[in-house]
């Protein structure tokens, strides 16, 4: 129940937010909105306000804004042309078009800044372990002492100590490292070790045989700081995705990594469970890859409707109807497969039998 509960405030909120991103634009242009809908289907609930029909529908796997004149523009009567979606410039109708992912990233940032705001819990770089013939232990590295700085390089989180060392296999590698009241410095050269890197490739990496104390720190920024933290990391959080979508395009990660609501509903209970700033997080993430998705250029997503107002732009005119229509129904069928592919991923993790 947590699950299903979790995936509903997810899911729920990140369409509602994508989709208010098409409508405020929509309107702001003088877009006439004939309805405003959450989830697909049959309709739950509805109500008429104003012009606009707003509806709460049966499946919960994403929601849509219809337009007038988005969809069959020739149908408009002359005097609504002005407030026809069809009617815009190509320029605001690509506005529009990308509005929704827009919206996706920026409430992405700003869950990411509240967390970075309110207090980031993170490991501290102090040492709890180190492994017997490890070059640690043979340059006399011990239990609590606490690493500030890699070859000059500032630490204070146990993730930055591990990602500077990785890199730095086979090479010299300078530690300054406080025990007690003092401070000692160390040379080390980290072994290499085989593991695997953030998408699942094997990798060469340095180790040099430490573990952490386990012991955390709540980190808090003020304003500008934490607000550029969660920009860096919705940046990176895309690039991981634009990248990831890519190794598997060419076969190099499998695609059985990629995740469907199943997965989702239990990563976001997890999540829940686990505090109100690991929630945010999640959410985060989930945010900035359902914009990412949304601008790959599929015909039934916005960045096919994009790739298809920029042929526009050049062209000084649309595709035929033929065309668009054979389009989308391609586009379907490759955003079903997709859909259906990670639901077969999610079922399979549930029974214990993906490789």
């Amino acid at each position: 129940m947590t699950a299903i509960v979790s995936f509903i405030v997810v899911i729920g909120v990140l369409i509602l937010i994508h989709e208010l991103g098409h409508f405020l634009v929509a309107k702001r242009f003088g877009v006439k909105i004939e309805k405003f809908s959450i989830g697909f289907g049959p309709k739950v609930i509805a109500k008429t306000v104003g012009e606009t029909e707003y509806r709460l529908s049966w499946i919960p796997l994403g929601g849509y804004v219809k337009m007038l004149g988005e969809t069959d523009p020739e149908k408009v009567a002359p005097e609504d042309l002005p407030h026809s979606f069809s009617a815009l410039p190509v320029s605001k109708r690509m506005m529009i078009a990308a509005a929704g992912p827009v919206a996706n990233f920026i409430l992405a940032i700003l869950l990411f800044a509240a967390v970075f705001w309110s207090g980031l819990p993170v490991m501290e770089a102090v040492v709890g372990q180190v492994l017997p013939g490890s070059p640690a232990a043979s340059v006399g590295i011990m239990k609590g002492d606490r690493i500030l700085s890699v070859n000059g390089q500032a630490i204070s989180r146990w993730d930055d100590l591990r990602k500077l060392i990785e890199r730095q296999g086979g090479h010299d590698v300078l530690l300054s490292v406080r025990r007690g009241e003092s401070t000692l410095s160390f040379r080390i050269v980290p072994r290499i070790e085989s593991g695997k890197n953030l998408f699942g490739e094997a990798e060469n990496q340095g180790k040099i045989g430490v573990g952490p104390s386990g012991t955390f720190v709540t980190l808090r920024y003020g304003f500008s700081e934490g607000l550029g933290l969660a920009v860096i990391k919705t940046w990176r959080i895309a690039s991981i995705n634009l990248i990831s979508l890519g190794k598997m395009v060419t076969g190099d990660i499998s695609p059985k990594n990629l995740g469907g609501p199943i997965l989702i509903a239990q990563m976001s209970a997890k999540a829940a469970k686990s505090g109100l700033s690991n929630l945010l997080v999640f959410m985060g993430f989930v945010s900035v890859t359902l914009g990412v998705m949304n601008l790959l250029p599929i015909p039934v997503l916005d960045g096919g409707h994009l790739l298809f107002l920029a042929v526009e732009g050049v062209l000084r005119k649309q595709p035929s109807l033929r065309v668009r229509e054979l389009s989308m129904q391609v586009g379907f069928v490759i955003l079903l497969t997709i859909m259906v592919f990670a639901f077969y991923n999610d079922i399979m993790r549930v029974f214990g039998t993906t490789r």
